[in-house]
């Protein structure tokens, strides 16, 4: 063999929950956005609106309407499936020099564990992209995103109040201050509201403070987020969002994702085939995202 499939069988069995969670929500969107698993198909998401009415004095009439809509979430499948030649680790590593037809079962374990990161990273980086750019006629083709999501909707609330053309050091903070500004009092005041921004409008605002000499960073900010000074408002970075020149304000739980598997379920298959000296590696499930109270979400776009 050209792997040790004992360890590398072991690895991922005794990693999967991880890895699992790291595909899903090991990005960006999985630190604020709401995470729905159990989905097999379309699924729906009520809303619950409607005020309290208050009336004075006792014994009144029952008074007020709640009103029930719903949306709802798709999800689609998706698989990565790979096959690993066994000969191609021959020769490979400077302590094991197997020659042709020899058992490759000496190869490191160290080597398949870095196998499985690699490749789950990647499904994770494609899945972060896809839950906000994904275009089934566009570059992530797998299911649309929230991008595309929110602007068929059409009822998001404009963040664009100065009609600018370019996000630049020189007006991003402005910028972000207005979508704030834009947000309703009731959805800023939730633990989970944000603005959600690029990598790269991210790294313009904060080189906007150091020019404006605000060396006044929080010692607990990360590189991933930043309290906006003056209020408990956190300015989060987004890599699904970087390159789009778009940001948005809202509550996390706005933003739904969906996916078949459960937790704690097992979703990597790896195998060693003797039929073909092959070994095998797949991971199938499905996702898929959805905006909610979407009449709630300010979101900013350029003005062309």
């Amino acid at each position: 063999m050209a792997y040790d499939v004992s360890a590398f069988t072991d690895y991922v069995g005794r990693e999967n929950d991880f890895l699992t969670s790291t595909l899903f929500s090991g990005g960006d969107t999985g630190k604020f956005a709401r995470f729905m698993t159990g989905v097999k198909g379309k699924t729906s998401i009520p809303k619950i609106d409607g005020d309290a009415t208050i009336q004075k004095g006792t014994c009144k009439t029952a008074s007020g309407d709640t009103d029930i809509t719903e949306y709802f979430i798709e999800v689609e499948q998706w698989e990565y499936f790979e096959g690993f030649c066994e000969d191609d680790l021959q020769n490979k590593f400077p302590n094991t020099v197997l020659a042709p037809g020899s058992s490759n079962s000496d190869a490191p374990p160290q080597w398949q564990e870095k196998v499985v990161d690699v490749k789950v990273a990647s499904i994770q980086k494609t899945l972060e992209l896809t839950y906000w750019q994904g275009d089934t006629a566009g570059t992530y083709t797998l299911f649309d995103g929230f991008l595309k999501l929110i602007d068929a909707d059409g009822n998001a609330v404009d963040g664009n109040t100065t009609s600018a053309t370019a996000i630049t050091a020189a007006n991003v903070v402005g910028l972000v201050d207005a979508m704030i500004n834009a947000s309703d009092v009731d959805v800023k005041e939730a633990d989970d509201f944000a603005v959600l921004v690029g990598n790269d409008t991210f790294s313009l605002y904060i080189q906007a403070l150091k020019t404006a000499n605000n060396y006044h960073f929080s010692p607990e900010n990360d590189g991933q987020t930043y309290m906006i000074g003056g209020s408990n408002i956190v300015l989060r970075k987004v890599r699904g969002l970087n390159g789009t020149d778009r940001m948005f304000a809202g509550r996390g739980s706005a933003f739904v994702v969906g996916m078949d598997v459960e937790a704690e379920e097992e979703i990597f298959n790896i195998w060693f085939s003797e039929d073909d000296d092959l070994l095998y590696f797949r991971t199938k499930a499905k996702s898929g995202v959805v905006p909610v109270n979407i009449d709630e979400i300010v979101e900013f776009t350029l003005t062309s």
